[in-house]
């Protein structure tokens, strides 16, 4: 049987993808950091390697320099299995460390196993490291792309919760409280019940992170949803959504 190890810090993002595997009829073993990834690919040989990019301690370019950098899981085939919107960059970076696919969260079974397949029956030739200086430039780059990511989604549940205690602050001073604050029809008929979900924990003031943990989805799905209520609102952030949902 063809087993895969799966690595990623995030618990519903591997279960995820170990549902999958077992449905598609793959092995799979799970490590949520990089440290124990690499002693259980020296310990159990794994036919292929799904990892994400960035994790605490080890991210997944450093993972896979480690690995290339024993001669017991060189070539072993990696697959990068992320939440980016620096697609390009990535790819360049990860095909510079043998890395052939890239996979975008929440990856659908059908594009799984075709990156499985091909990753395994691709001839394995050695691969030479980037040169470290060029590496850690490129890391880098991506590094901070992210963070730019996650910082802009801190900056607005912070404007959230200013917001919010606004508008409680508005409403106790009319006589009423905030559950009388109705999620009318207007929003409520825009939604599905997913949509929906994802909103009013929004209006609690959760991140994207948090509310992937809670509805046990991938943070990419959350993102497609927070996307969708966007549009289908008529508003620019998760701020006026919130905002939109309260005064509706």
């Amino acid at each position: 049987m063809t087993s895969v190890l799966i690595v990623d810090d995030a618990r519903a993002d591997r279960e995820l993808l170990s549902n999958l595997l077992r449905h598609a009829g793959y092995g799979a073993i799970e490590a949520e950091q990089g440290e124990h990834a690499l002693c259980l690919a020296r310990a159990r040989q794994p036919s292929v390697i799904i990892a994400d990019i960035l994790m605490p301690s080890m991210d997944g370019y450093e993972l896979v320099r480690e690995l290339r950098a024993d001669e017991t899981t060189a070539r072993i085939p990696v697959i990068f299995c992320a939440t980016t919107y620096v697609l390009e960059e990535v790819q360049r970076l990860a095909a510079a460390c043998g890395v052939s696919h890239v996979l975008i969260k929440p990856c659908q079974r059908d594009e799984l196993v075709r990156a499985i397949e091909e990753a395994v029956s691709a001839r394995r030739d050695p691969v030479v490291p980037l040169p470290s200086e060029a590496f850690h430039s490129e890391h880098l780059r991506l590094v901070n792309a992210k963070l730019l990511e996650k910082v802009e989604e801190l900056r607005e549940t912070v404007i959230l919760a200013g917001t919010l205690q606004r508008e409680t602050h508005e409403v106790n001073g009319s006589g009423a409280s905030p559950a009388d604050v109705p999620s009318g029809p207007g929003v409520t008929s825009l939604l599905s019940r997913r949509e929906l979900q994802v909103l009013s924990m929004i209006v609690d003031g959760a991140t994207n992170n948090e509310i992937a943990e809670r509805l046990v989805i991938a943070t990419s799905t959350v993102q497609s949803h927070v996307k969708r209520i966007l549009h289908k609102l008529g508003v620019k952030n998760r701020t006026e959504a919130a905002v939109r949902y309260l005064r509706s």
